[in-house]
């Protein structure tokens, strides 16, 4: 049903004169209906309810109870009277169950990723300790703490074949000299001037006194001098 475009207003002439179209019999008997004067104003109302209302408005009465394919509300039969609740349940569970998987997979590929960073920092802290390690034996300062103060074994009982070793081999030497030089005295100077002991009667034994050592030929060479008797 068509209804008339009563509040269109005319176009105003060149002449400056205001033209007014006047209605037809229809027209004006139409102005006396009060339903056709309420269906006009609802079609001339603005925004967006009246908007929806215009586009989707029926042209007869008869298609009130029903909708255009290009209606916002339009909804196919076949839609309408959708039956299959099981396919709707399972189409439901379907998707909830692909999330969860979804999720599943993104979660193990999280954590694969972050087990591969945990094993190269690993790694990493591993080939530093390495290059650290290497630094401090070419160093060697660690391995001073663990270095004995003086040039000798005490496991081989050995002194070292260096300078400082053949200097202590003869500082030794001459402490066991001096003390078998001191024993000699002391038995001479503080026994009797007899020759035999005056309190078991054995016989004094004249004992030759040791020579003094010298010192080595690497000793000598070193320090360029020749053996020292103190």
């Amino acid at each position: 049903m068509n209804y008339p475009d009563y509040g269109a207003a005319p176009q105003a002439p060149s002449s400056g004169f205001k033209n007014i179209k006047p209605l037809t019999r229809k027209e004006r008997r139409a102005l006396k209906d009060k339903v056709a004067l309420e269906k006009q104003r609802l079609m001339n109302r603005t925004g967006l309810a009246a908007k929806m209302y215009r586009e989707n408005a029926p042209e007869n009465p008869s298609d009130l109870l029903t909708l255009q394919s290009n209606a916002a509300g339009f909804l196919a039969d076949a839609d309408r009277y959708h039956s299959d609740t099981a396919g709707e349940e399972f189409q439901i569970r379907k998707k909830a169950y692909e999330r969860k998987q979804e999720i599943y997979n993104n979660t193990r590929i999280k954590r694969a990723e972050n087990e591969e960073q945990r094993w190269k920092k690993i790694e990493d802290s591993k080939v530093q300790e390495e290059r650290y390690w290497e630094t401090q034996r070419e160093l060697g300062v660690k391995s001073a703490k663990n270095k004995s103060c003086v040039p000798y074994d005490p496991l081989t009982l050995q002194y070292h074949d260096t300078h400082d070793g053949e200097k202590l081999r003869y500082a030794d030497d001459m402490v066991r000299y001096r003390a078998k030089v001191r024993a000699q005295n002391m038995r001479r100077q503080g026994d009797t001037r007899s020759g035999y002991n005056i309190i078991n009667g054995i016989a004094h034994t004249n004992d030759p006194l040791p020579g003094a050592p010298e010192k080595s030929d690497y000793l000598k060479h070193y320090e360029g001098g020749g053996s020292s008797k103190r």
